[in-house]
């Protein structure tokens, strides 16, 4: 079963698949029914892998003329399930009709474990990152209003995720073993913000369980004229909506951070997220979790850069800290989550 295969197998595997796809024959007979003008293309197929690790699905693009669709191969038997998922949200206010949507489903291919689907309209937001600030702002606003409704939505796909689940604490352990593996002094720091976020958690409460995205990220998240389109909704659950929030501002702030060198920039996008996002959304409790999920964020940011930094001195580091000052604007509320 390829389930217990090694990553380089499994990047071995999806590779064989992905070169199978890509041949002209299978393109002309199992791609081209799904395009929306199948006769009368005169150029000429183009493919480009996306994502090829080995440590989940791969992702080829595969176009023709003006038209662009996705090939995900997944190396487990999920693929239906995902397929389904994503015909159910657009079948329940995700679809064509409405501005909010998600990514359209064309078909599964099975003998190729090949989640097929069409292109979205319009950049992510993340290419407004560092560039464009109106257009960031409007982007962030867009996607709040989207995550929004799919926390409001009432379909339930997926296996439910507990808050002790969700917020991974086991990862956590494994991030400490790490840090403590490359050098035992930078510990002291990581468990005292660990018993911070143990504070938090005596304020958490379970069992607040909406549809989620999983990975909602500002890459994830599409704006055109006509349509916010959403990507990528592999882990979509029912989980903690505060989750999605939190990784969302994270990720945006990150981001901001590696282009800018700064995230003074980030402020009034991420305010404007949870601003929109509170405004949205039919019950304030979905932020009752927020703090604690956007610490944990942060947390296994810092752990990783204390992981993998090559400096000498990390107290000096200024993505160490830039992490720990994150980490501080969360435990000390600055963005008043605590009365939300």
């Amino acid at each position: 079963m390829i389930q217990a295969m090694s990553t380089k197998e499994v990047k071995r595997e999806l590779g064989r698949r992905i070169e199978m796809v890509r041949r002209p024959e299978f393109l002309e007979d199992r791609i081209r029914p799904y395009l929306l003008t199948q006769d009368g293309a005169n150029g000429s197929w183009e493919t480009d892998v996306l994502q090829l690790d080995g440590t989940g699905a791969a992702t080829l693009e595969i176009n023709l003329e003006d038209q662009k669709v996705f090939g995900k191969f997944y190396p487990g038997d999920n693929g239906p399930l995902i397929y389904e998922k994503l015909k159910a949200l657009r079948a329940n206010g995700f679809g064509p009709d409405s501005r909010y949507q998600v990514v359209e489903p064309l078909g599964f291919i099975p003998e190729y474990g090949m989640l097929l689907t069409r292109g979205v309209d319009g950049p992510p937001v993340s290419e407004s990152i560092g560039v464009d600030e109106e257009a960031l702002l409007s982007g962030v606003r867009e996607s709040a209003r989207w995550v929004a409704r799919l926390h409001a939505c009432p379909v339930r796909i997926g296996k439910p995720r507990s808050l002790l689940e969700s917020s991974e604490v086991l990862s956590v352990v494994r991030r400490l073993a790490n840090v403590m593996t490359r050098d035992p002094a930078h510990l002291e720091r990581p468990v005292a913000m660990v018993r911070q976020m143990e504070e938090l958690a005596e304020d958490t409460v379970d069992g607040l369980l909406v549809q989620t995205h999983g990975q909602y990220r500002p890459i994830h998240v599409f704006i055109s004229d006509s349509s916010v389109a959403v990507i990528d909704l592999d882990r979509s659950r029912p989980c903690d909506p505060s989750r999605d929030v939190a990784e969302f501002v994270h990720r945006l702030r990150v981001m901001m951070y590696r282009d800018q060198g700064t995230v003074e920039r980030a402020e009034a996008p991420t305010r404007a997220f949870l601003e929109t996002y509170a405004s949205e959304i039919p019950d304030r409790s979905y932020l009752t979790n927020l703090r604690f999920h956007w610490s944990r964020y942060v947390f296994h940011s810092l752990s990783k850069e204390l992981k993998d930094s090559e400096s000498t001195d990390l107290e000096s580091d200024p993505s160490v800290a830039f992490y720990r000052s994150e980490f501080e604007n969360v435990i000390q509320d600055r963005y008043g989550l605590r009365e939300a």
